[in-house]
C-alpha cells in the first residue's frame, strides 16, 4: 500500500533538522576514530574516552543507516518522475564526485609533479585503480589499498549501493520494498557467517557491499515504513517505545561485543544488524512527532553547530584521514615523538577542527557552485514542472 494522503507525503517528505545533527554525530565518531593515538594503558581518568574512540567505527554504520533511509526516501517519493533515473544519478554524482575525483587528482596527478610523496603511498599508489573505480572496499582487506586513504572503502559501499537501489525501489511499492530489506539483511547476516567459516580476513567482513548491507537495508526499510499509512500512524503514537527499543539494543550491543570492538566476531556477525537496527529506529524517532524529552532531544540534534558540522561532513570525512596520515602525524611525531595521554587527545581535537576547517572551506568555495546545479535537476512528475522535494535536501549531504 503506497502513500496516498497528500497531508502525510508531505509530513514524511520534509527536511529533518534532526538528521543533519545525527550526520554531525556520526563524523564527529569516525574523526576521532581514524585518528586515534590513544594505546593502553592509559590513565583511568582517559579510559571511558578511550572506549569512546576505539569504538568510533560505528560512526560509519550510522551514515550507512542514515544513507539508506534518506536516499530510499527520496527514491519512493520520485518514483512517478519522467527524470526518476536521470535525476537521482546527476544529482549523486554532483554530490559526491567533484570532491571525490579531486582529491585523487591532486594527490596522483598534480601533487607528484612537485613534491615527492610519501613512500608509503609511492609504494601502494599502483592500487589507486581502485580508488578510481570504487571498488577499493573489495580490494582492501587483500592488501589492496593506498596509503591514507583507507577510509574511502566505506564511499565505494555507497557508491555501489546508489548504482542498484534506484532499480530496486522503481519496482518496489513500500511494503514490498520492506520484504525485499528483510532479504538483504538476512542475506548480508549470511555472508558473514560464511566468511567467517571460511576463515576470510575479518576486514572483508567489515568492507565487503555484501555483508554491510544490512545497515543501507535497515534504513531504507525505516524510510519504507513512514510511508505505509496504517504504520506511520501507528508508530507516532509508539515514538517513545521506539526510542526505548533503540536505547536498549545499543547498550545490549554495546556489552555482547566487549565494548563494540571492532573485529570481535560477536560484533561482525549479529552485532552489525543489531547496532544497525537500533540506529534505524533512532533515524526513525526523528521522522516522527515527538514530545517531552524527546522533543527536547530533537531540538539539541538541530542546533546550529551540529547542523553546520553536519552540512560539512562529507568534506570531514574525505579530507580527515589523509590530514592526519600526510601532515598531522608527521608533525606530532617531530614535536612529541612519543605522545602522551593527554598529547594524543589534545592531537584529536586539532584534527578534527582541522579537519572541520579544510572541509568548510571546500565546500563553501568549491563544492557548493556544484550544488548549486542540482536545483536545474529536480525530478518532474508527468506533465509537471517539477517535484521539489524538502526532503532531497536532507540527502544531499
Amino acid at each position: 500500500m503506497a502513500t496516498t494522503d497528500p497531508a502525510q507525503s508531505a509530513e514524511v517528505s520534509r527536511h529533518i533538522p534532526a538528521l543533519d545533527g545525527i550526520r554531525a554525530l556520526a563524523i564527529l565518531l569516525v574523526v576521532p576514530h581514524n585518528v586515534d593515538l590513544l594505546r593502553p594503558p592509559v590513565p583511568r581518568i582517559d579510559y571511558p574516552l578511550t572506549l569512546v574512540m576505539h569504538a568510533g567505527w560505528i560512526g560509519v554504520q550510522l551514515f550507512f543507516v542514515l544513507s539508506g533511509f534518506l536516499i530510499t526516501g527520496n527514491l519512493l517519493d520520485t518514483r512517478r518522475a519522467d527524470n526518476y533515473f536521470g535525476a537521482f544519478f546527476a544529482r549523486r554524482a554532483l554530490r559526491i564526485l567533484p570532491l571525490y575525483f579531486t582529491v585523487l587528482i591532486l594527490t596522483f596527478v598534480i601533487a607528484p609533479l612537485f613534491v615527492t610523496l610519501p613512500q608509503e603511498l609511492r609504494d601502494t599508489q599502483s592500487h589507486q585503480v581502485w580508488l578510481w573505480t570504487f571498488l577499493t572496499n573489495w580490494t582492501q582487506p587483500f592488501n589492496g589499498g593506498v596509503h591514507g586513504f583507507g577510509h574511502f572503502w566505506s564511499l565505494a559501499v555507497e557508491e555501489q549501493f546508489y548504482l542498484l537501489w534506484p532499480f530496486v525501489v522503481l519496482l518496489c511499492e513500500p511494503v514490498a520494498l520492506l520484504w525485499t530489506c528483510g532479504a538483504a539483511v538476512a542475506i548480508a547476516l549470511v555472508a558473514r557467517f560464511v566468511l567467517i567459516g571460511a576463515h576470510y580476513p575479518p576486514e572483508t567482513l567489515y568492507m565487503f557491499t555484501l555483508c554491510r548491507m544490512d545497515a543501507l537495508a535497515l534504513g531504507a526499510a525505516a524510510a519504507a515504513l513512514i510511508r505505509v499509512p496504517t504504520v506511520f500512524e501507528r508508530l507516532k503514537r509508539a515514538a517513545p517505545q521506539v526510542a526505548i527499543a533503540a536505547l536498549v539494543m545499543l547498550l545490549a550491543t554495546t556489552a555482547g561485543t566487549r565494548g563494540l570492538a571492532m573485529y570481535d566476531v560477536s560484533t561482525q556477525t549479529i552485532g552489525y544488524t543489531i547496532l544497525s537496527l537500533a540506529f534505524a529506529l533512532v533515524v526513525l524517532v526523528t521522522a516522527l512527532p515527538v514530545r517531552g524529552l524527546l522533543n527536547t532531544i530533537m531540538r539539541l540534534l538541530a542546533c546550529t553547530p551540529l547542523r553546520l558540522i553536519g552540512r560539512y561532513s562529507y568534506g570531514m570525512y574525505v579530507f580527515h584521514l589523509p590530514l592526519h596520515v600526510f601532515f598531522g602525524a608527521a608533525l606530532l611525531h617531530r614535536y612529541a615523538p612519543d605522545p602522551s595521554p593527554l598529547e594524543s587527545i589534545v592531537y584529536t581535537v586539532l584534527m578534527t577542527v582541522a579537519a572541520f576547517l579544510v572541509a568548510a572551506v571546500s565546500y563553501e568555495l568549491y563544492e557548493s557552485r556544484f550544488l548549486r546545479l542540482k536545483r536545474k535537476l529536480m525530478p518532474k512528475k508527468p506533465g509537471d514542472d517539477g517535484l521539489r522535494l524538502a526532503q532531497s535536501r536532507g540527502a544531499d549531504t
